[in-house]
C-alpha cells in the first residue's frame, strides 16, 4: 500500500482553516489560532515540523489543502521522499 506525508510547518500558520475546509478529517483549528495537524507526529522540534502518514484515498484533498494554505505552510511528500505538493 502506498503511503504518503503531509508535513506542517506549524510555526508559518495564520489560521486560514483554508486546510481545514478541504479535509476536515486531517485539519482543526487549535485554541492558539492556529491549525493542528490531527493525529501528527513533531519530528522537528525546533522548526516545529509536524508529520502524518496518510493512504492514498486521503491524498487528493489534502493536496488540496495544501494548495489552498496562503503561507505555504503545508508540504506533501511520497514515500521516496518527492514533494507532491
Amino acid at each position: 500500500m502506498v503511503k504518503y506525508f503531509i508535513r506542517l510547518k506549524r510555526t508559518g500558520c495564520i489560521g486560514a482553516v483554508s486546510c481545514e475546509a478541504m479535509a476536515p478529517k486531517h485539519w482543526k483549528l487549535a485554541n492558539d489560532g492556529k491549525i493542528d495537524l490531527i493525529s501528527s507526529k513533531l519530528i522537528d522540534k525546533e522548526n516545529d515540523i509536524w508529520e502524518l502518514e496518510i493512504e492514498a484515498k486521503d491524498l487528493e484533498k489534502n493536496v488540496d489543502a495544501a494548495k489552498a494554505c496562503p503561507v505555504n505552510v503545508i508540504e506533501i511528500y511520497d514515500e521516496q521522499g518527492n514533494k507532491i505538493a
